[in-house]
């Protein structure tokens, strides 16, 4: 892949990880989505589940990237494909009525497709699927410390399935460097 690619790929998706002087259990760790920190800058998180979390996400997309594709997504534009993930969640009473023409799908789909990494990520709503060797993020800010003019609105980017999971890869890498010390 050329430099300039991977460039343009790191403004897309990043993983932020800055470890605190002298407290190797917490960091400031976060999704970074299209150049944007993903949740409030300045809270840290329990590093342990941090990178737990990373973990199974790496092993989601590494190893069982099938389960983030349903035959249902073909075709949907990204808000679409964002209420299948979450209605698949939801009890009746809180489907939206304007997509009320999207089927149910199994609760399988919203275990593998959502993400909550911790509570760094609480402040939205963050779905992905995978088509095509690529791994759609697709995000929602949803409350405060989402920056408010950012609540209710979606975004999305498609990012190379093998970048996500290399990315994902060297930020544990770096976190188990600097926890060893």
């Amino acid at each position: 892949m050329k430099t300039k690619n991977i460039l343009e790929m790191k403004k897309k998706f990043a993983l932020r990880y800055i470890p605190i002087l002298n407290n190797s259990n917490f960091a400031f760790c976060h999704l970074v989505f299209g150049g944007e920190i993903i949740g409030d800058e300045n809270e840290t998180c329990y590093l342990s589940s941090w990178k737990n979390s990373l973990k199974k996400l790496k092993d989601r997309i590494e190893n069982n990237s099938s389960s983030l594709y349903h035959e249902e997504f073909n075709n949907r534009n990204d808000r679409e494909l964002f209420e299948l993930i979450w209605k698949a969640n939801q009890q009746e009473e809180h489907y939206s009525t304007e997509y009320s023409y999207l089927p149910v799908l199994d609760n399988e789909i919203w275990s593998n497709c959502h993400i909550s990494i911790d509570e760094t990520t609480d402040a939205y709503l963050i779905a992905m699927t995978e088509d095509n060797g690529e791994i759609k993020f697709l995000w929602e800010g949803l409350r405060d410390p989402c920056p408010v003019d950012k609540i209710g609105e979606m975004f999305s980017i498609n990012i190379d399935k093998n970048f996500v999971v290399e990315t994902i890869e060297d930020c544990l890498m770096e976190i188990e460097n600097n926890t060893k010390k």
